[in-house]
């Protein structure tokens, strides 16, 4: 112990390095007291302890997540989604320490992505799968102990976005559609089926003599079968007799699915000469919801085609059936009149 500018000072050795810690007091026998708590709680591994994760990086985190999380729990194309969306994470976050991220950080991406002309709904998904994995390393994996997420809140984006189109987008998107795109779309608007799904179909998913579509693990990771409409039957055997000899995909190039960024991308496109605004691929699946609800469909028949695993996901649809609703609001009418010849019939016994 040593005092240095009036102030007690003390030296430790910890693991084969030497630190030096201010006492922060003039007083010695105080000095001697909170040396020899120092000294204890060295010994019992509490003092000069360095917090989880000092040496860890994003980078390493989201590696981890992905290997350990993603991959063994999630559908195969879920978890291509999470390689799809930490892209972004890594280029911004990657080489950052896990411990030097702060919510000052997570507000700069948010400003980054929006400066790309990225809506909130990406970065609502982007966020949340690096919130899960800081998560995950102080739930599971005990590789550290805060998050910089616990203050600060992500986009929320418009996850229940409705979006479907009106009869003249319809005519529209049509006019414009090359016919190399247009047997997506209309297998898209006519199964509301995921673009991931559409690109991916085999022929062993199509059953042309049943007119069934069988999708054996979709993004919820269960099965969904789907009857053709007339369209779809005839889009898909128009295909079959033409059909690739070395490939089981329905759509592709030299053996291998179309990328779906590519259709994606090309979609926009189209959309973009048509004049329709605000309009994405996914939006075709909203497109096929909504148009079944307007038809009298009700909703639990809606989410087992569209195979939402919750119902409260298709009941964003709800309000599209105002027929439904006006006859139920009828039974009350109902009651009314009811009640109105009671009365009467008792006014004239009276």
């Amino acid at each position: 112990m040593f005092k240095r500018d009036n102030t007690w000072w003390a030296c430790f050795r910890i693991d084969g390095k030497k630190i030096r810690r201010s006492l922060g007091t003039s007083k010695k026998k105080l000095a001697e007291a909170i040396e020899a708590k120092i000294k204890v709680e060295i010994i019992e591994g509490k003092h000069f302890k360095k917090p989880k994760g000092t040496n860890l990086t994003v980078s390493s985190l989201i590696k981890k997540y992905l290997n350990q999380h993603s991959k063994p729990n999630k559908a195969f194309q879920t978890y291509k989604d999470d390689i799809y969306f930490s892209k972004r994470i890594l280029e911004f976050f990657g080489k950052r320490r896990l411990l030097a991220v702060t919510p000052k950080h997570i507000s700069a991406y948010v400003g980054k992505r929006r400066g790309d002309r990225v809506g909130d709904t990406t970065i609502n998904h982007e966020l949340r799968l690096l919130r899960h994995a800081y998560n995950l390393a102080i739930k599971e994996w005990e590789l550290v102990d805060t998050t910089p997420f616990a203050k600060i809140s992500i986009p929320k984006g418009n996850v229940k976005r409705v979006r479907y189109l009106s009869d003249e987008e319809e005519k529209r998107l049509f006019a414009n559609l090359p016919d190399w795109l247009r047997p997506f779309v209309i297998i898209a608007r006519e199964t509301g089926l995921r673009l991931s799904n559409i690109a991916n179909l085999t022929w062993k998913q199509v059953n042309l003599f049943n007119r069934m579509i069988i999708v054996e693990t979709t993004k919820n990771g269960e099965p969904v079968g789907i009857p053709m409409t007339d369209n779809v039957y005839e889009v898909l055997k128009n295909l079959n007799k033409v059909r690739l000899i070395d490939s089981n995909f329905i759509f592709g190039n030299k053996g291998r699915p179309f990328r779906r960024w590519w259709i994606s991308n090309s979609f926009k496109k189209v959309c973009e000469k048509a004049a329709i605004e605000n309009f994405r691929f996914h939006d075709l699946r909203h497109d096929f919801c909504s148009r079944l609800v307007q038809r009298g469909v009700d909703l639990y028949t809606v989410a087992a085609l569209a195979g939402h695993k919750n119902i409260t996901t298709t009941q964003r649809y709800a309000h599209l059936s105002p027929e439904k609703l006006k006859s139920a609001v009828e039974v009350l009418n109902f009651g009314h009149n009811l009640d109105t010849m009671r009365k009467s019939h008792k006014n004239k016994i009276l």
